[in-house]
C-alpha cells in the first residue's frame, strides 16, 4: 500500500453502496477492510471483519489494523419501531464512532441521507439526524447527505433507482404516490466515491476547517427531478418508449403498509419510506452543496 494512503474500514461493505465504495478504493490501491455481518457475500480479495449494530466490531480492531478512516455506510432496515431503530442503528453507530476515535481513527465519514432534516417525519430521517448530531459532538467526523444513488450501467443500480429499473422492465402500469410530484436529487455512485476520496486526501488543516464550517454536506447534483421524471428518464434509457402511470394518494398506502408491519408482515416497501416521500424538506441550504466538486447530472449521465 502506498505510504500516503491510509487504511480504510467501510461498514455495510456487502450492501449496494458499501460494496461500490469498497470497489472504488480497491481499484485505487488503498488498504480496505470490509465491515459486515454477511461475510459470505464479501469480496474475497479484501480483508473482512464482522460488524453488527448490536455487537459492534471486535475491541482493538481499529488500533490493531491501523485503521485511520472509517466510512459508515451501514443501516439496518429490519427494525420498524422507533425504539428498535434507536437501539440498533443510533446507539450502534454512536458506539462505533466512539470506538473508532478511541482506537486511533482520524477521520470518520458518515453516509447520511437527504431525508434527514429538522422536522422530518420519517423515523429513517430522524435516526440519521440523531447520528449526525452525535458525530458532530464527537468532533471527529463529517456527515454526507447523498441523493438517490445510481450506477451506470443503470442495471447495476440498487436502492430506489434499482427498484424503479425493475418495475419499468416489467412494464404495465406504474403506481406513483402523489402522482410522482416529489422533488428528488440524485448522486452517481462514482461521484460520491471520488468525493469521499478527496475528503480523505485533504490535509488536516483543511479537514478541520471543513468540520467547523459544515454540519453536513449535500453530496448530490443540484438539479432537482420529480419522481415521475426520474421514472421517465429511466424508461427512456431502457428503451421503453411509453410508461403508463397511475397516481395513488400516500395516506392509504401508508396505512396499508403500517397495518401489515403491525401484523409482522414486511413488504418490499416500508411505511416509513412513504413518509419520506410524502413529507420532504421544502428548502435546501445552497451552501451545503460542495463548491469545488461537480456531481454529474442524472439525464446526461444516462445519455438521454
Amino acid at each position: 500500500m502506498p505510504a500516503d494512503k491510509p487504511c480504510i474500514a467501510i461498514t455495510g461493505a456487502t450492501g449496494y453502496l458499501g460494496s461500490r465504495l469498497c470497489h472504488h478504493f480497491k481499484e485505487n490501491n488503498a488498504c480496505v477492510f470490509q465491515l459486515t455481518s454477511s461475510s459470505q457475500r464479501a469480496d474475497a480479495s479484501l480483508p473482512v471483519a464482522r460488524f453488527s449494530f448490536v455487537e459492534g466490531v471486535d475491541k482493538g480492531f481499529f488500533a490493531v489494523n491501523q485503521i485511520r478512516v472509517l466510512i459508515h455506510a451501514a443501516y439496518d432496515f429490519r427494525p420498524r419501531s422507533r425504539k428498535e431503530i434507536w437501539d440498533t442503528n443510533v446507539k450502534g453507530s454512536i458506539a462505533l464512532f466512539k470506538q473508532a476515535r478511541a482506537e486511533g481513527a482520524k477521520r470518520i465519514i458518515f453516509i447520511s441521507t437527504m431525508s434527514a432534516y429538522q422536522g422530518c417525519r420519517s423515523l429513517y430521517g430522524q435516526a440519521k439526524l440523531e447520528i449526525e448530531s452525535a458525530l458532530r459532538d464527537l468532533g471527529s467526523g463529517l456527515s454526507l447527505r447523498p441523493g438517490l444513488i445510481y450506477s451506470t450501467p443503470l442495471e447495476q443500480s440498487g436502492g430506489m433507482v434499482g427498484s424503479i429499473c425493475k418495475q419499468v422492465k416489467r412494464g404495465g402500469i406504474l403506481p406513483l404516490i402523489g402522482g410522482g410530484n416529489q422533488t428528488l436529487f440524485l448522486t452517481h455512485e462514482n461521484d460520491l466515491a471520488r468525493f469521499i476520496d478527496m475528503l480523505i486526501s485533504q490535509v488536516d488543516q483543511d479537514w478541520h476547517k471543513l468540520q467547523l464550517e459544515k454540519d453536513y454536506i449535500t453530496t448530490a447534483n443540484p438539479q432537482a427531478y420529480t419522481l415521475r421524471r426520474i421514472v421517465e428518464v429511466i424508461a427512456a434509457a431502457q428503451g421503453q418508449k411509453r410508461v403508463r402511470f397511475v397516481s395513488i394518494p400516500w395516506r392509504p398506502v401508508w396505512l396499508a403498509l403500517k397495518s401489515l408491519e403491525r401484523l409482522g408482515i414486511n413488504a418490499n416497501f416500508r411505511s416509513d419510506s412513504v413518509l419520506s416521500l410524502a413529507f420532504q424538506q421544502k428548502q435546501l441550504d445552497p451552501s451545503s452543496f460542495p463548491r469545488d466538486f461537480s456531481f454529474r447530472d442524472f439525464r446526461e449521465a444516462l445519455g438521454v
